[in-house]
């Protein structure tokens, strides 16, 4: 950061109409000390900026030039370049960016944890092991210092990937021991009421996290690597999928706003299956059922923040007004990820179908 000091201490003396020499005797230094501060010949000593803030009554932030707002507005500005560069730009771009971006803020947990993504799959890639040792303690910094539970959370599952592909089980262990248990989670404790009014919130709150987690459990479960990938558990599959799919619809019926995508992912990875099995009719069912929830996905983006859901089981619960939790950073809609899965070839046998280029020329419309 370029400091201004000098510029900004002339220019609060000029509005408060005081000389150099009676500032000088206000924080006890000489008129020439001011003389050069003020010609940016030099900067006055780090004890004497609270002294300066105080004379003048503005913050040390306001007297070297800093401003929140900017920090803030360069910060969502470089995470949205990297998850650009995630998207379009090669592993080492990213890497490179993400190593500069450290550099600048390097106490920032989610460019730390970003740096540690792209070291991970440049480990993947090149099999350079000494990357692992920066990865753990990248990942490990993020997991003990931050406070935000998300970036926290993320950290660990990360950490929990780096171990088991290194077969480190032990350590897999270690930090499962520091996890609370699911029944003795938060969002329990508070629905059983603490006397503040709010227990059908805190209710309803465990019930739409739950509800969240039993679903991705469920994907999870089909796309585990312990479940054979094969012609014996596909339809299986299916099966566990439509559960996932039946149970958002049960809680947050037909007004399931950013949760359609969980259903949109869904209803793809059911048509894979489909296609596999020789049953093009079905895939194509489930490919307009993906695309009509993808559609759903970006239109409630764009216009359901700050909305309750309607479903009476979840109804104190809303879209969050804060985007940013809900893909702000994201470089395309939902519809433009969906429309990429259909490039596989996969879907040639039905390509050509017109009920296949009506999906397709949906997804087209909302996809950017």
């Amino acid at each position: 950061m370029n400091l201004k000091i000098g510029t900004i201490i002339k220019k609060l003396r000029a509005e408060n109409n005081i000389t150099q020499d009676a500032l000088a005797t206000g924080i006890g230094v000489t008129p020439q000390a001011i003389s050069r501060w003020e010609s940016e010949s030099g900067y006055p000593d780090i004890e004497l900026l609270p002294v300066l803030a105080d004379f003048f009554a503005v913050s040390v932030d306001e007297l070297i030039g800093y401003r929140l707002s900017e920090r803030e507005a360069e910060l969502t500005a470089i995470k949205k370049e990297m998850n650009r560069l995630s998207e379009v730009g090669s592993l080492e771009e990213q890497l490179a960016y993400a190593r500069n971006a450290f550099l600048r803020y390097p106490n920032d947990y989610e460019i730390r944890e970003q740096l540690a993504v792209c070291l991970y799959f440049m480990w993947q890639q090149t099999h350079d092991t000494s990357l692992i040792g920066e990865i753990e303690n990248l990942l490990k910094t993020v997991m003990d210092e931050c406070v935000n539970e998300n970036t926290r959370y993320d950290a660990i599952t990360k950490l929990v990937s780096l171990y088991s592909e290194t077969d480190q089980a032990d350590k897999i262990m270690d930090l499962v021991k520091r996890l609370t248990p699911m029944k003795y989670c938060r969002e329990d404790v508070l629905s059983g009421g603490i006397g503040d009014g709010k227990t059908k919130f805190y209710i309803q709150d465990e019930i739409d996290k739950l509800t969240d987690a039993l679903g991705t459990a469920i994907q999870n479960l089909v796309l585990n690597e312990d479940i054979p990938n094969d012609s014996s558990t596909w339809e299986n599959k299916i099966e566990m999928l439509r559960v996932s799919n039946k149970l958002y619809s049960l809680i947050y019926g037909d007004d399931l706003m950013y949760h359609h995508f969980r259903l949109a992912f869904n209803h793809w990875l059911i048509s894979t299956y489909e296609i596999a099995l020789g049953k093009a009719k079905e895939a194509l069912d489930s490919l307009e059922k993906m695309c009509d929830h993808a559609v759903a996905c970006d239109l409630s983006y764009q216009n359901d923040h700050g909305k309750h859901f309607s479903s009476f089981l979840v109804d104190t619960q809303i879209y969050p007004a804060n985007s940013e939790e809900f893909h702000e950073l994201t470089e395309h809609t939902h519809c433009y990820y969906m429309l990429e899965k259909m490039q596989h070839s996969r879907y040639d046998c039905i390509r050509q179908d017109p009920r296949f280029r009506s999906v397709t020329e949906k997804l087209e419309l909302y996809a950017n």
